[in-house]
């Protein structure tokens, strides 16, 4: 793990990263300026063919940011330009930041990953699991033992997500409303020429009411521990925390992470201070039924993008009282980028310690058993750590990077890794849902074959 010797600045009270490209010492940190320069204009190509919005990308090694680059469109039909402090919904890269917010509370001893779950929501001591029969009718069966922290920040609990679910518990999810997110209620708003699309809420007041719904009107869909299984068992994470430290989750993030590394954007809304600075959300028709359930057979799939929710008409831009780990914040690519920093420099930032090296190791360790990660389930060559995916053998996996490198992206295609050998950490945003652009594999192959030292 790095030392905390590639530590950056702020050099002001908002700004910490020198984005100009005078600022650029790319060839001093081993890095082709040249080659790193073939990043935007395939990305345009991209803007261009109407694939997707627009897009910032953002590129750190050892400690000097080496790229930062703004294209596209915040609002397309309204030709706004994106700007280096706009604002995303970043989806699941909330998670990790969930994850350091565990990872904070097991340092101060107040939890532990061992720790069943129903202490700090009961209604999990009593939870079941759904049992399949032969003739395809369900049952329950009791936990052979309890769901842990260890199984809701590794994705290995039972619980699922609607579209990670087989088809008897998505029912029980969509009949009940068990979700932390905003439900789309109102198809028939939704226009293909860029009008506002849908109205939306969340079916819970805050975390810890949905968490102790999940537990007792829902089976879990796997005994814990047995499988992955990609789920809002993060989400649940946030009531653990809640309850764990005496603060609500957006207070305990504010206060621990957020103030301290100046992640002055980054929160569980958009106020009416920076709406301007918000971004539309766009989709791919094609795909968006697998995402969203509720929406299958609703849109058309013959159009290569369409908005679903306006940036001036988004419930994000109302405060928040269910605070979702697991999907929830919306942040810029600068903070992002800081955050990531922190994490390459080993839980530090411009001398705030976030947290210690042992726990962002840990943090970014696999956490996953032999059995699971050999399985025909899961991807060979990668892991998973305590709410991020962990390279361990990137040529088994085929993908650009390092062995021990860290990552996650959002369900809008923005995504963010940390490579510790190569010191090395990457950000790109961009608001496109359901999208089936090999993106995220382009922009790695972009970055990684810029490095020449």
């Amino acid at each position: 793990m790095l030392k905390s010797k590639w530590i950056l600045f702020f050099i002001s009270s908002v700004i910490s990263f020198l984005v100009t490209s005078n600022a650029y010492e790319a060839s001093k940190v081993g890095i082709s300026k040249e080659r790193l320069n073939k990043i935007a204009p395939v990305l345009e190509e991209n803007i261009q063919a109407g694939r997707f919005p627009g897009f910032i990308t953002a590129v750190a090694r050892k400690g000097e940011v080496v790229h930062y680059e703004t294209q596209g469109f915040s609002d397309v039909e309204k030709k706004i330009p994106l700007e280096k402090d706009s604002i995303f919904r970043i989806y699941s890269m909330s998670k990790p930041v969930t994850g350091v917010a565990l990872m904070i509370l097991l340092e101060e001893g107040k939890v532990r990953l061992s720790d069943p779950v129903s202490l700090y929501i009961p209604e999990f001591a009593t939870t079941e699991v759904m049992f399949i029969n032969e003739d395809g009718t369900t049952s329950r069966e009791k936990l052979k033992r309890q769901v842990t922290i260890r199984d809701l920040a590794t994705h290995t609990s039972g619980i699922a997500y609607s579209f990670t679910a087989i088809p008897q518990l998505r029912k029980i999810y969509s009949e009940e409303r068990l979700s932390p997110y905003f439900f789309i209620d109102n198809f028939e708003a939704l226009q293909v020429n860029g009008a506002t699309v849908v109205s939306s809420g969340k079916s819970f007041p805050d975390v810890c009411s949905f968490s102790s719904a999940l537990a007792s009107k829902a089976p879990l869909m796997h005994q814990p521990g047995e499988k992955y299984t990609y789920s809002m068992g993060m989400d649940v994470l946030g009531c653990v925390i809640e309850r764990a430290s005496g603060m609500t989750f957006d207070v305990f993030l504010e206060d621990k992470i957020f103030k301290p590394l100046r992640m002055d954007d980054t929160a569980f809304y958009v106020p009416a201070s920076k709406l301007d600075r918000f971004t539309s959300l766009y989709a791919y028709p094609g795909d968006l039924g697998r995402l969203i359930p509720e929406l299958e057979g609703k849109i058309p799939d013959d159009l290569m993008m369409i908005k679903v929710d306006d940036r001036s008409f988004s419930p994000y831009l109302k405060p928040a009282t269910l605070f979702d780990g697991g999907s929830g914040l919306v942040s810029t690519a600068e903070d992002y980028l800081k955050f990531a920093q922190m994490l390459l420099n080993g839980g530090e930032l411009s001398g705030v310690r976030i947290l210690s090296r042992k726990s962002v190791e840990l943090m970014s360790s696999n956490l996953l058993s032999e059995d699971i990660v050999s399985s025909d389930d899961y991807i060979r060559g990668a892991g998973f750590g305590i709410t991020v995916g962990v390279i361990e053998d990137p040529g088994l996996l085929g993908q650009y990077g390092s062995e021990g490198m860290y990552f996650w992206g959002g369900a809008a295609d923005t995504f963010f890794w940390v490579d510790p050998k190569e010191e090395l950490v990457a950000v790109v945003m961009t608001q496109l849902l359901a999208s089936p652009w090999p993106m995220r594999e382009t922009f790695s192959a972009l970055v990684y074959q810029s490095i020449e030292d």
